[in-house]
């Protein structure tokens, strides 16, 4: 190995620490110091795990000295390497979890952090031979899409991709700046499951016509061709006629942040694939029952949309999907087939919105987020945040409040577009995470509410947990943290503008009330549930309200 690529590597573990040593930390509920030493027993191991805070966060945040160290019963202490690191707190997980087959998870997720390592250190070591591209719209929001290099703050293994090898990554990994031209598929009318809510265009020209008469095309990711085509009924249905692979057809695609959704720039819808990977938590294919609950809150939301006055909030709705009818393959083959189709406005009206996640990002070389260069070209860090608020939390609670809709408004499911470094408007999008409360659905979303047995219907707590864990711990607790550090507000004085924003805010009413009183906040347990692979259902665990005025 180069010295290079030790340096991006070392890089990529020194990140990893700060990942696991937060998860473990938010949901061990450990109390961390405002600075200096911080001490955490590891029973298992039989040693203290030594680290130093740098920067003491509201959120659970922290960043820490580089230097990690195991402390003895004697007070000796030795230098704690990133295998022995890692090695003595996942033993720690295992030893707490009691679960009969602890020891197979932990070497399981040990080799899934180490995997995620890698994956993060190719990304860092390339990422200086792509520029930042010109005022161009549509690159800027590709570019943002494809900048996402390490990943959720929280999660052991952010950069997991399981199933993937090293030419996989180079051809399909959006960190790379991949693009390709998707597979097409010709699937017999008699054997297709669709909804279709829009009259948005699905499907390319180009594509369409070389679909035989009688079929009707459904797009895939070529790794994912490939794995269905090494399946036994896959080939059987294509033996029997009622299925044809038509091989890549139309134009280039490129991945966004979540690997499997991908988007030309230029067509009217873009396409959440399936894709038979092990990204994060699990594996992410479509279910019939996650095609439903999508498109059932995207007719609701549709309806309900033009009710909402929220300046500059917006929504990316799903226009339908297409699956292979589980009734005949089966539910599992179904869900490696779906698609959900989604609208592409930006393809005509000249915005260019960027995923926030990549905007939260420091550079490779420790450079600040490119959010932070916003906020001082704005020039004005406290009342950018509330222009912020305005439309994007406000209208997050206001929807809520008034309709019940829940929306999965975390960093990688929102987007922001910027004029001279002032946020104007806020989209969130992937209606799959939205939770609509069940008891609340109003008279006017007639024919288009969802049934009472729709996968999208929650009951009303629980739609708010999720509100309340996605759009403040993980989206604004992720915005103020990043702020805080890098503006020099501090966060206490960030929160405190948060605070007076939402007591101002009538449309929220009782929700805002709850949110500036609750003594804690929702927070996913990422470690713990991927420890006990509990990806569709995750653990969480409280973390302290930083909204609460003691």
């Amino acid at each position: 190995m180069s010295t290079v690529e030790q340096d991006y590597t070392e890089t990529a573990w020194r990140v990893a620490r700060e990942r696991l040593l937060n998860a473990f930390l938010r949901e061990t509920k450990c109390q961390v110091p405002a600075e200096g030493e911080l001490r955490i027993p590891l029973a298992a191991a039989q040693c203290t795990l030594i680290v130093r805070v740098r920067y003491r966060s509201l959120t659970g945040g922290h960043l820490f000295d580089d230097t990690v160290l195991f402390g003895a019963d004697n007070g000796e202490t030795v230098p704690a390497g990133n295998a022995a690191f890692l090695d003595a707190l996942l033993r720690e997980i295992a030893d707490r979890s009691g679960l009969a087959d602890a020891e197979a998870r932990r070497a399981e997720l040990a080799g899934q952090v180490r995997g995620s390592v890698a994956h993060t250190a190719r990304y860092l070591a390339e990422a200086p031979n792509r520029g930042f591209p010109g005022p161009d719209a549509k690159a800027l929001t590709r570019y943002a899409e494809q900048r996402v290099l390490t990943g959720h703050p929280f999660h052991p293994t952010p950069k997991s991709a399981e199933g993937f090898d090293e030419n996989d990554l180079a051809h399909f990994a959006p960190e790379l700046g991949a693009s390709f031209v998707p597979h097409q598929l010709a699937v017999a009318e008699e054997l297709l499951l669709q909804r279709r809510i829009t009259d948005t265009d699905w499907t390319p020209a180009e594509v369409r016509e070389h679909v035989p008469a009688g079929f009707v095309p459904l797009p895939a990711h070529p790794w994912q061709v490939r794995h269905l085509l090494a399946q036994p009924r896959v080939r059987t249905l294509v033996e029997e006629g009622g299925l044809v692979p038509l091989g890549p057809l139309g134009p280039r695609v490129y991945p966004t942040s979540s690997v499997r959704t991908v988007c030309d720039p230029g067509f009217p819808s873009s396409w959440k694939l399936p894709l038979h990977v092990r990204i994060t938590n699990f594996v992410r294919t479509n279910p019939v029952e996650h095609l439903r609950r999508a498109t059932d809150a995207s007719m609701l939301i549709g309806r309900l949309l033009p009710g909402w006055s929220c300046a500059g909030f917006e929504v990316l709705l799903e226009s339908g999907f297409r699956t292979i009818d589980p009734e005949v393959a089966g539910g599992d083959l179904s869900a490696e087939f779906g698609v959900l189709y989604r609208d592409n406005p930006f393809h005509a009206n000249g915005q260019s919105p960027r995923v926030l996640a990549a905007l939260l990002e420091e550079g490779p070389g420790g450079e600040p987020p490119e959010l932070v260069r916003w906020v001082w070209e704005a020039g004005d860090t406290l009342e950018w945040l509330r222009h912020y608020l305005r439309i994007s939390l406000l209208p997050l609670l206001g929807v809520f409040a008034a309709d019940g809709v829940s929306f999965e408004a975390h960093v990688q499911n929102s987007l922001l577009c910027m004029e001279d470094g002032w946020p104007v408007r806020f989209w969130v999008r992937d209606l799959e995470g939205v939770s609509v409360s069940r008891d609340r659905i109003p008279a006017r979303a007639g024919e288009y509410a969802p049934a009472p047995d729709s996968p999208v219907c929650y009951d009303d707590a629980e739609a708010w947990s999720r509100l309340r864990y996605h759009a403040v711990t993980n989206q604004l607790g992720h915005v103020l943290r990043v702020l805080g550090r890098h503006t020099g507000t501090g966060e206490k004085r960030l929160w405190r503008v948060v605070r007076e924003e939402v007591a101002a805010c009538e449309p929220a009413g009782s929700c805002g009330r709850d949110l500036l009183t609750a003594r804690s906040l929702p927070a996913k347990a990422n470690l713990l549930s991927r420890f006990s692979g509990r990806g569709e259902r995750p653990l969480y665990v409280d973390v302290p309200n930083p909204l609460r005025e003691e």
